[in-house]
Order: structure tokens, then sequence, then C-alpha cells
């Protein structure tokens, strides 16, 4: 039976994880995919691994290599040919639920454009969780509602979490931005909504995701502004493909980015890369938007400060994420304890 869906994993310096991704693939329940695993010129054994573990896996694997380009490239490499009348992404350090992809196919099976699930950032719970998913988790959405879900829930979907229909992404011409380091995938993402009609949103949380939230503070560089400048262009996509949800995005999403970008210059000390960034982006009625529409306290408040003070958003952001995470390891502990004591008592 041909594939119904190709999975495109870019795979640079991933020796580490990417046999944990690709074991993901061997529980699904759905087997009717292929994976196309396309090496970026990586320098440690990943080259190696991938192609060991296609020979001996009954997994329909491909693998190719490019000259180091990128994620970006790499993904539109996977791409190319493709004759499966689905896509989905899977990132080299990342896993699928066990019931992932035959709940998307399920979800498009049922007249969507497009399905897409939560994320979770506890990627060993994801990967050993042996439970399917039950259908009162599957949501018909009009585009708008889910344009709007993932707008305002975007720490919680992945672009690796969405299926994708290729006849939508031919026709329209949409490809991953290469040379782009930040916020190409979201560009995609938007630009993709944009020429559907309808979605289905899987409520469980199957995607895992790795984060590094460390080693993305202490590599701070001037291309972060990338995410600012995809945003920019699909506001400006969203003006003639998809009018209907042009201001909303506008009005919260654009400002949202643009918050993202100088609290990480804020969190990284970079005291002058932050202040280039607001004068040349003229930061100032982004925030006064984000005061305005976000759903979020901090981000309210910290909007608000930056009214107040450019000066005081760059120390102020600090202060709230610490206060922010001491407050969540409490919480954890707390958890833990817990489970220890019912542990014991049992």
């Amino acid at each position: 039976m041909d594939p119904a869906i190709r999975i495109v994993i870019p795979c640079h310096n991933c020796a580490r994880t990417i046999c944990r991704a690709l074991d993901s693939l061997h529980q699904q329940s759905f087997q009717g995919f292929e994976a196309i695993l396309v090496d970026d010129e990586s320098t440690d054994d990943t080259w190696k691994i991938i192609t060991q573990y296609a020979a001996h896996s009954p997994l329909k694997l491909l693998c190719l290599s490019q000259r180091h380009a990128g994620a970006a490239a790499a993904r539109n490499l996977g791409m190319e040919d493709c004759t499966t009348p689905y896509l989905m992404f899977l990132d080299a350090d990342d896993v699928y639920h066990p019931d992932l992809i035959r709940c998307l196919y399920h979800g498009v099976g049922h007249g969507c454009d497009t399905a897409f699930c939560l994320t979770s950032r506890d990627v060993d719970a994801v990967f050993s969780d042996v439970r399917s998913v039950p259908a009162d988790c599957f949501h018909r959405l009009a585009i708008d509602e889910a344009m709007e879900y993932f707008m305002y829930h975007k720490e919680q979907i992945h672009f690796t979490g969405f299926l994708y229909s290729r006849e939508i992404l031919t026709r329209h011409a949409i490809r991953f931005r290469s040379g782009v380091c930040y916020g190409e995938d979201l560009e995609f993402v938007w630009k993709y909504l944009a020429h559907c009609t309808n979605a289905c949103l899987v409520h469980a949380r199957l995607y895992g995701y790795e984060n590094h939230p460390a080693s993305a503070v202490h590599q701070v560089r001037w291309n972060k502004t990338d995410l600012a400048d995809a945003m920019l262009r699909t506001g400006q996509y969203l003006r003639k493909q998809h009018p209907t949800f042009a201001d909303s995005f506008s009005s919260y999403m654009l400002p949202r980015s643009m918050w993202t970008v100088a609290k990480t210059f804020a969190l990284g000390r970079k005291w002058s890369m932050y202040q280039l960034f607001c004068q040349r982006y003229h930061l100032r009625p982004y925030m006064r938007q984000l005061a305005e529409t976000a759903r979020s306290r901090p981000l309210r408040l910290t909007a608000r400060l930056y009214l107040l003070s450019p000066w005081l958003f760059y120390h102020g952001v600090g202060m709230i994420s610490r206060l922010r995470r001491m407050k969540l390891e409490r919480r954890n502990s707390h958890h833990a304890y817990h489970q220890r004591t019912d542990q014991h008592l049992q």
C-alpha cells in the first residue's frame, strides 16, 4: 500500500537523540507513512547512525544529505518530489506519541484541511504513553477559530504538530524560507493556514518537544530578529490572502513576536542589541497593542513596563521570569513530594 504521509526529519549533529525520534515512529498505531531523513552535514556520527537504522528498520526510511544549509533548507529538500497526499515534520530531538499520526490522519479524514495537536515538554512521558486518544479530544474548527486558537496557545503548539496537505502546499508554493534561523517555521504555518477553510484540533499532548532554554539565552545573536521579520512578512501575506484574520494577527501575534525578541535580548543581557532592536523596529506601538490585547497578565504587565520605560522592561522581564520559574519549581517540588508520599502509603 502506498504511504499516505511523508514525514520530513532534518538532522544535524543529533547522534544522541535521533534513534529515540525514530523509535517513536516504530511505535505508531498508524503505519501508513514514509520518512525522509536529511542530514545537514553533521560532524558527529549522525549519518552513520541514520543509514544503519534505515538498513535494519521495517519502516520506509530514506536518508539524504546536503551541504550545511540549516533546518529550513533540509525540510525543503525533504519536501521535494513528494507524492503522498500529506506531509508532517519531526525534529531529530523530539518524539511522537504512539497515537499521534493516527489522530491527525483521522482528523483530516473528516473533511478538514489540516489537523493539529498540543505539545508537551515532557518528552519521556509522551514517548512512553501507550494510551489511545479518546474521541472527545477531536474538535472541528472553522479556520479563523483554529488560527485564533493557535495564536493564543502558541506555547502549546509547535509547527511539527500539524498535518499538511501536499496539494495546498504545492498550489500556493509554500516552503520554508532558507537562511532564516528563527520564525521560519511560524511563517510556514501561518501561510498554510491562510489557505485552509477548517481544521481539526486534537486536544491532547501528542508531540514531545525537547526544549533547550538555557542554550537559547546564552547564544543570543542579532539574528533573533529573524522572528520579527518573519512575522512582519506574515502580516503582509495575511492582508492579501486571508484578510478576515489579518487584523487579529496584527493586533496580537505581531506585537507578541516583537515582545519575544525584546525579551530574548533582555534575558541574554544584550543591552546594545536590545536598544538597537527597540529603535529599529519602533517597538512602542507594538507594546501599546500588546498591553491591550494580551490575555496573559505577565504579558500585559511587561508591555506596560516598556511603555513607562524601555529600561524598566529590560530589567523587569528578568525578575518576572525568575519569580515565575521559582513558583513553577515550588509547584513541581510540592507535586513530587505528594507523589512520593502516596507511593509510600501504598
